[in-house]
Parts: structure tokens; C-alpha cells; sequence
């Protein structure tokens, strides 16, 4: 059932029938990039990206080819064993991009970058090794401040693994159930964004987490500053107890894995 879903959704938008979705306009994706830098090159790396490299993504924005770019470190978990230190996100509108989110970018690089910096750029190799990439689906996002311009500093990534192929009970409980509380919950404060993202490419039973949910923060304090719990289930779920609440978040989905990244530079 759960491929099965995923594969309605492939097609819609991959055939344009939009009324399968009932999305206008087109929908956002995110390739997320993991990158390990090479021991002893994070601060030589970070500066590549946020010297050079931006000014490609800078380009893409203004040629219409991507919506945003944002690098992050990865705070937790961190240590020399670790499969990544670095996250990228591109934004993309429109499946038709993906395809291509880069153009005719690396043909003009050379014009658009010093010699130096383009030998720098091509060199990016060196300082990081690209471990991973991986395409998703915006399902779902909100913001305590719509007018927000700026990235938030704090990301709380939770990847979650569907429980017996309870898909659309698990995107249910993220929309129906949890997201209403994330709203309310925002109004006191601390979180300033939730995000829900299906995980399209690659896709299988084999993969360690089937969709993400992303928890926004402004400051290291505003994690700290959730709001009173009971009083807002009482307020958007009456009847609800807490143990209920959380039988019908755990009968969907477990939560497979949990990091937090820190925000770096991003270009929109």
C-alpha cells in the first residue's frame, strides 16, 4: 500500500493530472545532499561553499532553476565516525526541474567565477566527499511568522519508518492530529516551523526512513520553549487524552532516527 501510494503520487506528477494532488501551484521538492569533510578541511570547506559556490547558486535562483539553497552543519549526532557532517537542501518547484536543477550552469561557471575561483570550485572534491542525495516531496508546512524572510537556525530532523504499511494512516496523524497541535502550540512561542516531507528517491522497503518531519527553531533557547502540552491538546483535541494521543502517533510510525542541524549560509 505504501508503494502504492507513492506511486499514485509519482504519476500525478509526472502526467500533470494535478487533480490526483490538488496542488497549486506546482509542489515544492528538496534534494537533501549529506556531505563528510575531509579530516582537517570543515573550515576550508565551509568556506568554498559559502564564498564561491553560492554565487553558482545565487545564479540558479536568478535563472530560475532553484527556489532556495541552504547549507547546514550537522550539530547531533557529530564525532569522526559519523556518515556526514554537512547537509545541503535545494528547493525546487515543479518535477520538470529536477531533472536538471543545474542547466547550463557548469558550461557558464567559468564565466561567472575568477579563474581562481572556479579552479576552487572544481577542487571541492578535496575538501568533502558527496556521501548521499536524496529527493523529497513537500507534503505539508507552517510557519508561526508567514512573513518570515529568514531561514530558521535550527533544524530537528525526525525520520520516521511507516508501521505496517500504514501510510495513510501515518499522513493522517502528521496533518489531522499532530499538525493542528503544532499550530497551536506555536502561538506561545519557541517552535517557528513544522515541515512534513515524503521521501520519494530513492524509495523501497529497504530504506532506513519512509518520510521526515522537521521541527524549526530560531535560537538554541527555543527549543526550550514548547508550550504547555496538555493545555493546548485540551484546546485542539477535547476528549483527547494524552495517552491517546500518543497511541495513535506511535500505531503509525516509529521514529527511526532524530539529528539537528545548524544553519550556515543559504542563498534565496
Amino acid at each position: 500500500m505504501k508503494n502504492a501510494q507513492k506511486f499514485i503520487l509519482l504519476a500525478a506528477l509526472l502526467f500533470g493530472n494535478l487533480s490526483l494532488l490538488a496542488q497549486t501551484p506546482e509542489p515544492m521538492f528538496f534534494i537533501v545532499e549529506t556531505m563528510k569533510s575531509t579530516p582537517n578541511k570543515s573550515a576550508e570547506y565551509e568556506k568554498n561553499e559559502r564564498e564561491i559556490w553560492k554565487k553558482l547558486h545565487q545564479e540558479r535562483i536568478k535563472r530560475g532553476l532553484i527556489v532556495s539553497w541552504n547549507l547546514y552543519a550537522v550539530r547531533y549526532p557529530s564525532g569522526s565516525n559519523v556518515a556526514y557532517d554537512y547537509v545541503t537542501v535545494t528547493v525546487i518547484q515543479g518535477l520538470k526541474k529536477v531533472e536538471n536543477p543545474w542547466g547550463t550552469m557548469f558550461t557558464d561557471a567559468e564565466k561567472l567565477l575568477t579563474k581562481e575561483e572556479y579552479t576552487k570550485a572544481m577542487a571541492i572534491g578535496d575538501l568533502r566527499n558527496l556521501t548521499t542525495s536524496t529527493v523529497y516531496y513537500g507534503n505539508d508546512f507552517i510557519m508561526a511568522d508567514p512573513k518570515a524572510t529568514t531561514p530558521s537556525k535550527y533544524q530537528m530532523i525526525n525520520m520516521m519508518k511507516i508501521k505496517n504499511d500504514k501510510w495513510d494512516d501515518a499522513m493522517n496523524m502528521e496533518t489531522k492530529i499532530v499538525k493542528p497541535m503544532h499550530v497551536e502550540m506555536m502561538k506561545k512561542g519557541g517552535k517557528a516551523a513544522w515541515g512534513l516531507y515524503t521521501q520519494m528517491l530513492p524509495s523501497g522497503e529497504n530504506q532506513a526512513s519512509d518520510y521526515v518531519t522537521s521541527d524549526f527553531y530560531n535560537t538554541w533557547e527555543d527549543m526550550d520553549k514548547e508550550g504547555d502540552f496538555k493545555k493546548a491538546l485540551a484546546k485542539v483535541h477535547p476528549g483527547m487524552s494524552a495517552v491517546a494521543y500518543d497511541k495513535k502517533i506511535s500505531d503509525a510510525r516509529r521514529l527511526a532516527n532524530r539529528e539537528l542541524w545548524e544553519l550556515i549560509d543559504f542563498a534565496k
